[in-house]
């Protein structure tokens, strides 16, 4: 008789509160609906010219393609070998700072860019900035 009055009073306690969520949830939507919105007239080429930029940068350098240093954002020196994220901030940092990298030489200049870098980059990297002169 005990699991009978246990079930009996699990059952009034589900029933109350599927009963008081009813009462409190509105009731065009079901709980967990999701609603979409809708969009009056998508962009004129912009979609496909954002995905052909994404899918450009997304992938690495080929041989002939060079990145101007002088010139390019943190996505596009990413695309450099062995250039990550955190490097590729500290050369756009560097050259806010400093002016125009300009030369191999004057990249050596910014943390974390050794010789070994230095010679992987040669065949990727152009620059077209004026060096300042030196004080």
């Amino acid at each position: 008789m005990d699991d009978r009055r246990a079930a009996l009073l699990l059952s009034v306690l589900a029933l109350t509160g599927a009963s008081v969520r009813y009462v409190i949830a509105p009731s065009a939507a079901a709980p967990g609906d999701v609603a979409l919105a809708a969009v009056d007239t998508p962009p004129r080429g912009g979609l496909q010219a954002t995905a052909r930029a994404a899918a450009r940068l997304a992938r690495p350098l080929l041989p002939g393609e060079h990145v101007d240093l002088d010139r390019a954002d943190v996505t596009e020196i990413t695309r450099l070998p062995r250039v990550g994220p955190a490097l590729a901030q500290r050369i756009v940092a560097w050259r806010t700072a400093h002016g125009p990298i300009g030369t191999l030489t004057r990249l050596d200049s910014v943390p974390g860019v050794g010789p070994g870098l230095l010679e992987a980059l040669r065949p990727f990297v152009t620059f077209s900035g004026v060096i300042p002169p030196a004080p």
